[in-house]
């Protein structure tokens, strides 16, 4: 444990190890090629730790459970910003996340001055430029963004104010790879590319398009690559539960189920002392 992770306290103040503090990560900026995936549950989480993987992120859904799957892996968190109208509420929901164990916070589509407000409390946080989803509209709908140079230099002058502010590092979504190569040379802050090229100091992947399953569309992203068909394993586990589930329902009509070594007996004596007690009702 001590040769392959560091002691740290968390946020919360808890003792624990960690492949990465954030001084780490922001030591290794151009020296060593990074990988961050987004995880949905706990099974992933730990599929993650135990392959290597150098940082997670996910959502409040099922936070604990994936923290206690991957204690030792850095954990960034993203929150909904749609439930907090105002830098308390979303500090608030901060500080709960701290408190089971995150090392970062992914802050998104925020308010600028929500941002700020966060960084005012020394919490380590990773911002969100590019082509950001929920700001889609802005930018023309689900396409890349950065192409011209007056969406570039947008770009450029949101991540330096990230920067400034005191992001760690920035996630940089379907922007130009040429373009990104150029503003990870000129920020302090980390690059994660997602459909930005190989020049971002991380790589990042959703783990869904990773293993190859999709359930709101059969199509990997153009940005992904799919290292396993889950689809088709999910398609066989399905079909795999409803035989079983036929089987089951056969056997109960045939009377083939439960059978003797599926049931317990009463003592024939007290058997037959219950029948009696039966009898006097």
């Amino acid at each position: 444990m001590k040769n392959k992770y560091k002691k740290v306290y968390s946020l919360a103040h808890e003792a624990g190890y960690r492949n990465y503090t954030v001084k780490d990560l922001i030591d290794l900026k151009g020296k060593k090629k990074l990988t961050q995936i987004n995880v949905v549950s706990p099974q992933e989480a730990a599929a993650a730790e135990a392959a290597g993987i150098d940082m997670i992120i996910c959502g409040v859904d099922q936070l604990k459970e994936i923290r206690e799957a991957a204690p030792n892996t850095f954990l960034t968190c993203g929150i909904k910003y749609t439930e907090h109208a105002s830098k308390e509420s979303i500090m608030k929901k901060v500080f709960e996340l701290i408190e089971i164990g995150v090392d970062s916070i992914h802050t998104n589509s925020w308010n600028i001055n929500f941002i700020k407000y966060l960084s005012d409390f020394n919490i380590p946080f990773q911002g969100h430029v590019g082509f950001v989803p929920m700001k889609s509209t802005w930018t023309g709908g689900v396409k890349p963004v950065g192409k011209s140079s007056a969406e570039a230099i947008k770009v450029y002058h949101d991540i330096k104010e990230l920067e400034k502010i005191g992001a760690w590092a920035v996630e940089v979504e379907c922007v130009p790879e040429d373009v990104l190569k150029e503003i990870t040379k000129d920020t302090k802050a980390l690059t994660i590319s997602i459909g930005s090229g190989r020049y971002a100091d991380i790589q990042f992947l959703f783990g869904e398009d990773i293993l190859g399953y999709h359930f709101n569309s059969t199509k990997t992203p153009r940005h992904a690559k799919k290292y396993k068909d889950f689809n088709k394993t999910y398609e066989k586990l399905q079909k795999d539960r409803i035989d079983a589930f036929k089987e089951y329902q056969k056997d109960v009509v045939n009377k083939k189920f439960p059978t003797k070594n599926n049931v317990v007996f009463a003592e024939k004596k007290e058997l037959e002392k219950f029948k009696k007690l039966i009898k006097k009702i």
